[in-house]
């Protein structure tokens, strides 16, 4: 083979690979930021249905859950109390006197708490409630609560979801098992370990809801 030949040969080759490492260089942050952004929503929805079954439980038990199987199983099988007032208080009279005097009576019914829940917060729909205690592509792993007390009587929680478990599984995201050989081959040279590099994972933080100092519910993301 000419030397000429060789040459050009690598010359394609280097050419090649050149333009393949500049093409990762345009591709891997965005592909980053769109899955950060894909488990970021995802998280918040899930937060977003806790907080609202949190303040229910809270409502009909005078506490917020400790952990998050309590939680589960108030939201699956819990009832609240709903008070109705029966009749019409007249004018000029007070609850507690309409109340003596027959003018109104109180019925307690039970209903479901998960359907309390769905009210008290427009933003959860009812297929949040069916997985919101697993924090996403974390092969089941679940939400923490932690409690704690303030001001002597005021109950407070938090939640904490680390950046490890935000970008959990990052690559199975990238390349679904079900996706083809040709797929397969192109995302594995383009986005191979992609969660662990440093220079994205510093532009982005981990998310957390509540606060174990302060009377609050809000997440990271309001």
């Amino acid at each position: 083979m000419k030397v000429q030949t060789i040459f050009r040969i690598l010359l394609i080759v280097i050419v090649l690979v050149l333009s393949i490492l500049a093409f990762r260089s345009i591709m891997r942050p965005e592909k980053f930021k769109m899955v950060y952004t894909e488990r970021e929503t995802e998280i918040r929805n899930r937060l977003t249905t806790l907080r609202a079954a949190q303040q229910v439980y809270k409502i009909e038990n005078k506490t917020y859950a400790d952990n998050i199987d309590k939680l589960v199983d108030f939201v699956k099988n819990g009832t609240v109390t709903i008070v109705k007032i029966n009749g019409s208080i007249p004018e000029g009279m007070s609850e507690a006197d309409a109340f003596t005097k027959g003018f109104i009576t109180k019925t307690e019914e039970k209903y479901p708490a998960s359907k309390r829940i769905l009210e008290i917060d427009e933003n959860v729909k009812e297929i949040n409630l069916k997985n919101f205690q697993f924090i996403p592509e974390n092969d089941g792993k679940k939400f923490t609560i932690q409690t704690a007390t303030i001001h002597n009587s005021f109950q407070v929680y938090r939640i904490d979801v680390s950046l490890d478990e935000v970008l959990a599984n990052m690559d199975r995201s990238i390349t679904p098992e079900e996706a083809n050989f040709i797929t397969k081959g192109y995302n594995y040279i383009i986005y191979n370990g992609l969660e662990k590099e440093k220079q994205y994972r510093n532009l982005y933080k981990p998310m957390w809801m509540g606060s174990l100092t302060e009377a609050v519910t809000t997440g990271s993301w309001e």
